[in-house]
């Protein structure tokens, strides 16, 4: 038996005893996520601007500012399984906007438009039992919050950009396909470090008072619940 064969030969043992070699598979990942949260304290100052527009500043609101309720957005990335463990490389992004519109004294015309982002890199661990399993991830998660610029369309403003690591924890379910696969994770996701809303709140309150002072500074964690729903392409 020449080298050639006895290599050929080493391999194919290789390939017939180790089952990890024989049962790896590499995917690419694209889908919706949307998450939802309570944000008290970054609500609290919407509630608060909204209420100090008309008892305090004796405006009027026609389209009230709303609260961040639920965000949405993509996320893609790449998976490599072997066997029944899976490990994945994220990113997503998740955005909300909200306009208000209304009246001050001292302004007719009052408008203003804000921009709220979640934006991820993730690396995660799964387990799979069937179509069924878990996972966890660890992040980088980047808060973005915008405000429009009068008098230039399409153009933004960031007022506030925290950063802090989160982590994730979810269930999946998962339909494998021939050249296409689907997978549903409803995930909680627990964030590590409180980031910044001050801000936010100034830059909000002296669209209507330009005495305003933020007394205290202002915090928020935004723990998420929701979903993904992912394709993945290839042979599952």
């Amino acid at each position: 038996m020449n080298l050639w064969s006895k290599y050929g030969l080493f391999i194919m043992m290789v390939m017939i005893y180790n089952p990890y070699i024989m049962l790896s598979q590499t995917n690419i990942k694209v889908g919706y996520i949307g998450g939802f949260t309570s944000a008290p304290d970054l609500n609290g100052i919407i509630s608060n601007f909204n209420e100090d527009f008309v008892s305090k500043h004796g405006g009027k609101i026609y389209d009230e500012l709303d609260r961040v309720k639920s965000l949405h957005g993509l996320e893609i990335g790449i998976r490599h399984r072997i066997n029944n463990v899976g490990f994945e490389l994220s990113w997503h992004n998740m955005s909300d906007k909200s306009d208000m519109y209304g009246e001050l004294p001292t302004n007719p015309t009052f408008q203003t438009k804000w921009f709220t982002s979640l934006t991820e890199y993730a690396l995660g661990v799964e387990n799979y039992f069937g179509k069924l399993g878990y996972g966890a991830a660890i992040g980088y998660r980047t808060l973005r919050i915008k405000t429009d610029i009068k008098g230039a369309q399409r153009k933004k403003r960031a007022i506030s950009t925290q950063s802090g690591l989160v982590s994730r924890f979810y269930l999946l379910f998962q339909y494998p396909g021939e050249k296409v696969g689907i997978a549903f994770k409803p995930y909680v996701q627990v964030p590590l470090k409180s980031l910044s809303l001050t801000d936010f709140d100034r830059e909000l309150n002296l669209l209507a008072d330009d005495a305003y002072q933020v007394s205290n500074p202002i915090e928020e964690k935004f723990t998420l619940f929701g979903i993904s729903i992912v394709l993945y392409n290839g042979r599952q």
